[in-house]
């Protein structure tokens, strides 16, 4: 894998390309939170990922490294930039075997609606080289990817 160059949490909103979506799980915001922060279970429910894991013995926090495998799209290592159970979880790709990018991050935001969670969900990146011509098809790809993915832990939780 080759270093990334990290991002902050206010970069996110700000990069070259942002995508955002939002969704609504009847589970409450800690539900949905301890779903996301469960890395093993991450591929029963996210389409093209095969693969799901903390680093270093960590089970996620502020800091810490998950390793991720999405079918196609390559490796990346993750470092969580916000860890608030139950409202915020965003990570910043440190290191990837993808060639299409040079900066990445996503902010997940749960808040509490009605019996339910609303999920805010938004990307940043920098594209590179392919990336940036398969930009407009990747942000549909996306979308796609978080609906689907949004149906599929909807069902679980």
């Amino acid at each position: 894998m080759r270093d990334l160059e990290p991002v902050e949490l206010a970069w996110i909103p700000t990069a070259p390309l942002v995508l955002t979506t939002t969704t609504h799980f009847d589970a409450p915001p800690a539900r949905v939170f301890d779903a996301f922060a469960d890395a093993a279970g991450w591929p029963r429910w996210f389409p093209l990922m095969t693969k799901a894991r903390w680093l270093d013995g960590s089970t996620g926090g502020l800091g810490a490294e998950r390793e991720v495998a999405l079918r196609g799209l390559g490796k990346f290592a993750e470092r969580f930039i916000a860890w608030e159970p139950g409202a915020r979880f965003a990570f910043t790709v440190v290191r990837s075997t993808s060639p299409m990018l040079t900066r990445f991050g996503e902010d997940y935001r749960l808040t509490a609606d009605g019996g339910g969670t609303r999920f805010d969900w938004m990307m940043g990146a920098t594209p590179r080289g392919a990336g940036k011509v398969l930009a407009p098809a990747l942000k549909i790809l996306m979308k796609r990817i978080l609906a689907r993915a949004g149906k599929n832990l909807a069902k679980q939780l």
